[in-house]
């Protein structure tokens, strides 16, 4: 049985994360939007007063003095913490993705290395570096020809791995005190047969930041641009089995909501973006009445909120199956396409209804909207994601248990 209600402890994360949203992070966002030099706009003070509520490392299992949030909880306080700003929820979302990927697909020796580096620092944040100048949805896909896919190189030399290869527009690029990089150990294999996973520190000799890209909206996180140069990496530092990172860190972030978590921050904007054009519609009087009493516009609300409910129920959906052990993996892309256009959706209908007021700096929605924007795109194209999903449909065919149900129903007309 479906099962949506939550617990007293995701109650009090959510609202924790609302509260933290409002009081910390709005009062800071707009001068990190403002801020001209993308190097400058991050708010490290953020992240240690997130630290202080137990938010930065909520990902990682009890076990290992994390805060053991599942799928929906983490979905959730992203959510939240988006309300307040979405580039600070992608720094948040990005590092407890690499958390999870640490405490999951390490043996024992590396997690008694690396959690305590994660755990210790109340600022330390974590990136993921697939992204390249030629690779983007190839990993996401695959594409799984020798010709494709990520180009940066791992040769083996002695008991060390020598990297060398440039990737771009990572998040936490230029933040993160720890990295997660997938390099190709021979080019002449497919990437599901020679993609090898790396875990480093930022001051590795050989490791830098080059640039950190100017953007539209996100501008409270960094996206920068990472080079390897000749960069030695021990094979005690290897992640996860050698040659098979992208099948297994596929797998794993199926499992853990990855798709998920992110469609769930968009969500969150979206959410800001209907709650103050609400309040705008209530005040902003034309026609002598407020235009929410204009039908059209109470009907523009009524659409905004179902919007916003669908895609809500959707991603709870899909965290609930991969909570229980059994995640749909067509959902958990789908759900994040479905949050990313349903919010853009919203965000385009509250940009209307502010019309020239909304279009002016000094208001919300046009930052919310160029917050938005970038998830037509990020965590997977939605494109993309519609593709791999569509590749999984046929497995209603072949009656896969997951979809037996849905089979049996469609059969019978319902």
């Amino acid at each position: 049985m479906v099962e949506f209600s939550l617990t007293k402890r995701q109650l009090a994360l959510r609202d924790k994360a609302r509260k933290f949203a409002i009081e910390e992070i709005i009062p800071v966002a707009e001068v990190g939007d403002r801020e001209p030099d993308p190097a400058k706009s991050f708010n490290w003070d953020i992240i240690r007063k997130a630290d202080k509520l137990g938010l930065r490392t909520l990902s990682v299992p009890k076990e290992y003095g994390g805060g053991g949030a599942d799928v929906m909880t983490l979905s959730m306080v992203g959510e939240n913490l988006a309300y307040g700003d979405l580039g600070i929820a992608v720094a948040f979302d990005q590092t407890w993705k690499i958390m999870t990927m640490i405490s999951h697909l390490t043996t024992a020796r590396q997690r008694k290395k690396w959690l305590p580096l994660v755990i210790d620092d109340p600022t330390c944040l974590l990136a993921a570096a697939a992204t390249e100048p030629l690779s983007g949805s190839d990993s996401i896909l695959p594409y799984n020809k020798p010709d494709g896919g990520v180009r940066m190189t791992a040769k083996k030399r002695g008991d060390k791995w020598v990297l060398n290869g440039e990737k771009r527009y990572i998040s936490n690029g230029g933040l993160a005190n720890v990295i997660y990089v997938m390099a190709r150990t021979d080019m002449r294999k497919a990437p599901l047969k020679s993609m090898t996973g790396f875990l480093l520190t930022s001051d590795t000799p050989g490791y830098s930041v080059t640039e950190i890209w100017d953007k539209l909206g996100q501008r409270n996180v960094a996206n920068g641009t990472m080079v390897f140069d000749n960069v030695e990496i021990p094979q005690a530092d290897v992640m996860g089995t050698p040659n098979g990172a992208l099948g297994e860190l596929g797998a794993l972030l199926t499992r853990f909501g990855s798709n998920i978590q992110a469609g769930a921050t968009v969500l969150g904007v979206a959410q800001r973006a209907y709650d103050v054009t609400l309040q705008y519609a209530k005040q902003r009087v034309q026609g002598g009445k407020p235009i929410f009493e204009h039908q059209i516009q109470s009907q523009r609300l009524a659409r905004m909120h179902m919007l916003l409910e669908s895609a809500r129920f959707y991603l709870w959906y899909s965290g609930w199956t991969a909570n229980s052990g059994t995640p749909d993996a067509a959902a958990a892309s789908l759900c994040k396409v479905n949050a990313a256009e349903n919010s853009v959706k919203v965000l385009m209908e509250a940009f209307e209804l502010w019309a020239a007021t909304g279009y002016m700096k000094k208001n919300p929605i046009e930052k919310l909207l160029r917050d938005g924007l970038s998830f037509v795109h990020s965590d997977g194209t939605n494109d993309v994601l519609l593709l791999k999903a569509s590749r999984m449909l046929d497995t209603i065919k072949r009656g896969d248990p997951r979809y037996s149900r849905r089979v049996e129903l469609a059969a019978k007309g319902r």
